[in-house]
């Protein structure tokens, strides 16, 4: 089976839909499978994402020029600069370029269709609901191919993306749309009602230790949190500080870690100052590779997620390959990922339900052995390649219309969210 995986763009540095496309493909040409990445513009040379895909060995193909790429990255840096300087235009300036960004991707449909004509793959996998997502979509129907769109997030959310309601014309146009988890697809079905079939697929990451949530508190007393996520209002930092301010008035040995970047690093690195926690807060600054990933999750006791939106993190599901207890807001399919006994789930946007959660973390030794040890477990049988992996190419035979094949029947019993 020939399987393209496509994209518009790479986001980076830190994208959760560039990470899971990068781990899928990696993991399906790991499996055997002939797998290759298209995107509708190529990213910089240098994106970590797109030399993690070389590096796997994954062939990657583009079909905007060039200069079509540059143009659109100096958009986007004048538009990230503008919604820093002036939070206010997002909506304006989001409403004024789509049409343009639509108008651009359309350009490209002759190429994309002579593209997978010439490819001739079974089956394309299309992710991020955009312009030039649209146009792969429908390139690939009126070449014959089956298509299968995964939701990486929440249809319709957040409020404000406008595009969506257009993007969702060309859904039936896909032979399946899938979503992230149990509570993700029952999302899917109730608001992507055009859509002919839906399907579960979650994101996944390659293990990365033994860890179980044994590890001992620091010799010195310091208990470390940790966050790994763009440093933006949505994702909650801001929220995670304000938390910890509160908890060192009662545990003065509490320590935050915060790996990413964005729009409001530096308002935080102000606002831990005027807490006077300061010295309590590190900036780790944004990882590039898997190891390095490793080695940042290793070094925390918790990992903390208070978004206000998500889909299913990559980070979370990182924490939990190495043995670590989870506090994170119940939104989207966060719930479905750390069930009753692998963390902890607060109200997003509340500092006392976070503040009390990361107390109670901190004083008790025996609930994060037990929640990093369920983290784990969970890990293992959800998100690791070697239960997502079969579950991928099952799910792509259904879509080519082989999901009797002995092979396939066996493979959908490995997952526990196969049969949603």
């Amino acid at each position: 089976m020939k399987i393209i995986l496509c994209k518009s763009h790479l986001d980076g540095p830190i994208s959760g839909a560039d990470e899971t496309l990068v781990t899928y493909a990696s993991q399906l040409q790991r499996a055997g499978a002939s797998v290759s990445v298209l995107l509708m513009y190529l990213h910089a040379e240098e994106d970590q994402y797109y030399q993690r895909l070389l590096e796997s060995d994954v062939r990657v193909s583009w079909i905007a020029s060039n200069l079509t790429r540059t143009s659109l990255g100096t958009g986007r840096r004048i538009a990230a600069r503008m919604f820093l300087n002036f939070p206010g235009s997002k909506p304006l300036l989001r409403r004024r370029t789509q049409p343009v960004l639509t108008a651009v991707a359309n350009h490209y449909y002759a190429e994309c269709l002579a593209f997978l004509e010439r490819e001739k793959p079974d089956v394309v996998h299309v992710m991020t609901p955009n312009a030039g997502a649209s146009v792969m979509i429908r390139a690939a129907h009126d070449a014959g191919i089956r298509v299968m769109y995964q939701e990486l997030g929440i249809p319709y959310h957040p409020p404000g993306f406008d595009y969506y309601e257009e993007f969702t014309s060309v859904l039936p146009l896909c032979a399946q749309v899938a979503a992230l988890s149990p509570r993700l697809f029952a999302d899917c079905r109730d608001k992507l009602t055009s859509c002919k079939s839906l399907s579960i697929l979650p994101i996944m990451s390659q293990g990365f230790s033994n860890g179980n949530g044994h590890a001992p508190r620091a010799a010195d007393g310091k208990f470390t949190f940790g966050y790994a996520a763009r440093i933006e209002k949505l994702k909650g930092p801001m929220v995670l500080i304000e938390a910890l301010g509160r908890a060192c008035r009662e545990e003065p040995n509490l320590f935050v870690k915060i790996a990413g970047d964005g729009s409001q690093r530096q308002e935080i690195a102000a606002r831990v100052k005027a807490l006077g926690v300061a010295n309590h807060y590190r900036y780790h600054g944004v990882y590039t590779h898997p190891e390095e990933c490793r080695a940042f999750m290793e070094s925390l006791d918790v990992f903390v997620m208070p978004s206000f939106t998500e889909g299913t993190p990559n980070s979370v599901v990182e924490a939990m390959a190495c043995g670590k207890p989870v506090i994170a807001s119940a939104v989207g399919g966060i719930p479905d990922m750390i069930g009753h006994d692998a963390g902890l789930l607060v109200t997003p946007g509340d500092t006392s339900e976070l503040t009390a959660a990361m107390l109670r973390l901190a004083r008790d030794s025996k609930l994060r052995q037990q929640m990093g040890a369920a983290a784990r477990d969970r890990y293992r049988r959800l998100f690791s390649p070697h239960v997502v992996t079969p579950l991928m190419l099952d799910t792509y035979r259904r879509v080519v219309g082989n999901s009797h094949a002995p092979e396939a029947r066996e493979c959908s019993q490995l997952h526990p969210w196969a049969r949603a």
